[in-house]
């Protein structure tokens, strides 16, 4: 909650539709102008050439040439357009996914600590009972030691009073 909360604000805080929309249609303005004056350019070489100021060759080339960049120009600018506008949300995206990830990591080891701090007293049980059973267990490897080393004395003297 409150935290992803924070992350949202954090991270579209530098966002401004109304910037973005007023950028957008500026530089579409931009590119409506720059279009219309090469297509004035190419109308100009055009009456220059019928008006046979300008050489019928070089007039259609350059004619043909400022025409074909005033097309042009707008759908490039469109594309860079898009791609910044991409690109700023592609940044975006990516912050929030990083900052997603350190919730999750924090959120994860919370949840981990507090289920070892849910099993820890069973932990120190256990590990209490295997010493304990532990010390019953070399205390009877140690009593069947003394059994065998007095039954096998006890055969020893037994032998010994055979043999008198």
């Amino acid at each position: 909650s409150k935290m992803m909360t924070c992350i949202k604000q954090d991270i579209l805080s530098n966002y401004d539709p109304i910037r973005e929309d007023q950028d957008m249609k500026s530089s579409l303005k931009q590119t409506i102008v720059a279009s219309g004056c090469i297509h004035v350019g190419a109308l100009t070489s055009g009456v220059c050439t019928a008006l046979e100021v300008l050489d019928l060759t070089m007039g259609c080339i350059s004619t043909s040439i400022l025409m074909s960049l005033g097309i042009a120009i707008v759908p490039y600018q469109n594309k860079q357009t898009v791609s910044k506008m991409e690109s700023a949300w592609e940044e975006r995206s990516q912050a929030l996914v990083e900052s997603m990830d350190v919730v999750h990591r924090k959120e994860m080891t919370r949840i981990q600590r507090r289920i070892m701090d849910g099993v820890a007293p069973y932990t120190r049980y256990v590990k209490t009972e295997k010493e304990r059973v532990e010390g019953l267990m070399r205390l009877c490897d140690d009593c069947q030691l003394v059994v065998h080393s007095t039954l096998y004395a006890l055969c020893q003297d037994r032998r010994i009073g055979m043999n008198y």
